[in-house]
């Protein structure tokens, strides 16, 4: 009998020992489990398969290859910058977005400091922050339907960052037929144009695309990096040079780090209740 009670005695010490150790094991697993910090200097199949190993899971839209390599590599290196948290997400690519959003959930990392004092160098802020501004991205302001998605969505058709800069702009074709107007897509700016036609522009990098839209002059252009203040570019084509998601969250700036580097396309719509109809006009391409 009281080696019956012994032996119960130690077999309830060892329960209350592990449930006691499973809180302080969740804490460190919770912690840090793979801190941004060490990333930076792996490269960046490296920092891949360290964030598989320690819990992420990519976005359906992703395989491993080169382009999420370097979408992970961007994104660390952002984080560690403090240009990427999980407030301010300065990425177009809804699926982008989203890899930024599960890196920082797996890292643990909330926010840090940002380089202080950086001035917007190639576009000024509209107005004054509005927490509306997270809800949609470059190409819902430009085409004036605040959601936060990729051209083809509301043609219903898959997007995906390995399509040609032409294709993209198809997809945005497509995508205003589907809202109600007529449009075309064509690689030279418009000098000017009528008082019922608006325009857009769309350029792509390696990891994410961008838009910009202008004013029936042609030669005022605002853009909007992510779920961020909009901008007004400072230059009077959107050619004038490479494109970059510098951005401001809540009256405050950030340096970018993606660049858009591709050609430039313009897709000039208007409503289907006016202006010339798909018959009677040729379409530039």
């Amino acid at each position: 009998m009281k080696k019956s009670l012994k032996t119960l005695s130690g077999l309830l010490a060892l329960v209350i020992l592990f449930i006691s150790f499973i809180p302080a094991a969740q804490a460190n697993a919770d912690s840090d489990p793979v801190a941004i910090e060490k990333l930076s200097y792996l490269s960046g199949e490296e920092q891949l398969d360290a964030l598989l190993e320690n819990g992420l899971v990519l976005p359906e839209a992703f395989e491993q290859d080169e382009y999420t390599v370097n979408a992970v590599k961007t994104i660390v290196a952002d984080i560690q910058r403090g240009v990427t948290t999980v407030d301010r997400i300065p990425y177009n690519y809804t699926e982008l977005a989203e890899l930024a959003k599960r890196i920082l959930d797996v890292s643990g990392q909330e926010s840090i400091s940002a380089l202080a004092n950086y001035t917007l160098k190639d576009s000024t802020v509209i107005g004054t922050w509005s927490n509306s501004y997270t809800g949609y991205n470059c190409y819902g302001y430009s085409i004036g339907v605040h959601v936060f998605q990729n051209p083809g969505y509301h043609s219903n058709q898959s997007f995906n960052m390995n399509l040609s800069i032409a294709s993209m702009a198809d997809l945005v074709v497509d995508d205003l037929e589907a809202l109600g107007y007529w449009g075309y897509k064509t690689a030279t700016k418009p000098s000017s144009l009528a008082n019922y036609e608006r325009v857009v522009a769309i350029r792509k990098g390696s990891v994410d695309y961008h838009f910009m839209k202008g004013t029936t002059t042609a030669s005022d252009w605002t853009h909007k990096p992510g779920g961020t203040n909009p901008l007004r570019w400072n230059y009077s084509s959107p050619g004038y040079k490479t494109w970059t998601n510098e951005y401001s969250y809540n009256n405050v700036s950030y340096q970018g780090d993606i660049t858009y580097n591709s050609s430039i396309y313009y897709i000039i719509y208007w409503p289907k209740n006016v202006g010339p109809q798909p018959d009677k006009i040729d379409f530039a391409i």
